[in-house]
């Protein structure tokens, strides 16, 4: 495996397959989501589960924030090439959240955990006595985080642009316009 795979599996993997790996990686996704109390509400990002909240409707946002994001994405696919065919778009979706798995991971490790709820104490209290280790620690865990899902994003890049070999540069650039506002959306909704 080279670097090349790592981050473009589309080119090494049939689709099948990589449908196959993105259903797991959603399934995934969201077990190990719900187990910890976070929900999907955006393509790489959670938000907390409500207590009010049925697991109906955990699943149905949930699937939402996917078939939303596929709907968006397969539409700009057909403007870039009329060719561009819909598990085509779908399984870059479903493999880049692989990555989330990662994320979430991290961020139940006790010493991330207690970091942050010292942080937010602080915060709660309007003390502004934040123990420097616990500054470091987030300051570590976010810069880890944002590297992961550069990663998460790279892989979604490249999966859509094997797709609908997007060439022109400013068919990237509405494609990271268009991934922003899907992302920032979704998660005021």
């Amino acid at each position: 495996m080279n670097w090349k795979t790592i981050f473009n599996p589309f080119l090494k993997f049939d689709e099948k397959t990589l449908l196959i790996a993105g259903l797991v990686s959603i399934t995934a996704v969201f077990s190990f989501g719900y187990s910890v109390g976070l929900q999907t509400d955006s393509l790489f990002h959670f938000r907390s589960i409500d207590s009010e909240d049925s697991l109906l409707k955990i699943i149905l946002s949930t699937l939402v924030v996917y078939a939303i994001s596929i709907v968006i994405f397969f539409v700009y696919g057909k403007i870039i090439n009329k060719r561009t065919r819909f598990i085509d778009v779908v399984n870059p979706i479903f493999i880049s959240q692989f990555i989330v798995i990662l994320l979430l991971l991290i961020s139940e490790i006790p010493l991330i955990k207690n970091a942050q709820k010292q942080i937010l104490a602080s915060v709660e209290n309007q003390s502004y006595e934040i123990d420097t280790i616990s500054v470091v620690i987030i300051t570590i865990y976010s810069f880890v985080s944002l590297a992961i899902t550069a990663y998460g994003i790279a892989i979604l890049f490249n999966g859509f642009r094997t797709a609908t070999n997007m060439k022109d540069w400013r068919h990237i650039v509405i494609f990271a316009v268009l991934l922003l506002t899907t992302m920032l959306t979704m998660q005021l909704l």
